[in-house]
């Protein structure tokens, strides 16, 4: 009986042991699992940080495009505004009445049967 007695009592000391070491084992890796998360969970927030200076970033250059589109469309408009001046300004040149009051005004010619008259000073 003694025998069995000292079985039991080491099968029971062994048994503890092993739930001591099962429990250590579990608070390890709960503490990894927890240094894990908590690693994650600071990438994660790093990723976010970025992603955030960077959408910013993009925000600002997406402003500052429009503002130039913006400004672009405006000399464009003026630039055609001129554009349209100089064409109706070139049909006109190419009209006789423009190229003989320039020959008249600019290079002082008349047609062979007119005659000058100029008031005497």
């Amino acid at each position: 009986m003694r025998n069995e007695e000292a079985d039991f009592e080491e099968r029971m000391a062994h048994a503890r042991v092993e739930r001591e070491a099962k429990a250590r084992r579990a608070k390890r890796e709960r503490r990894q699992r927890r240094g894990s998360v908590i690693a994650l969970a600071i990438v994660a927030v790093f990723l976010l940080g970025g992603m955030g200076y960077y959408i910013h970033t993009l925000k600002e250059k997406e402003a500052s495009y429009l503002a130039r589109e913006s400004e672009l469309a405006s000399e464009l408009a003026a630039e055609e505004s001129i554009a349209a001046d100089l064409e109706k300004e070139s049909l006109l040149r190419q009209t006789l009445k423009y190229i003989e009051q320039t020959a008249r005004e600019k290079l002082g010619l008349v047609f062979p049967d007119e005659v000058i008259v100029r008031p005497s000073e």
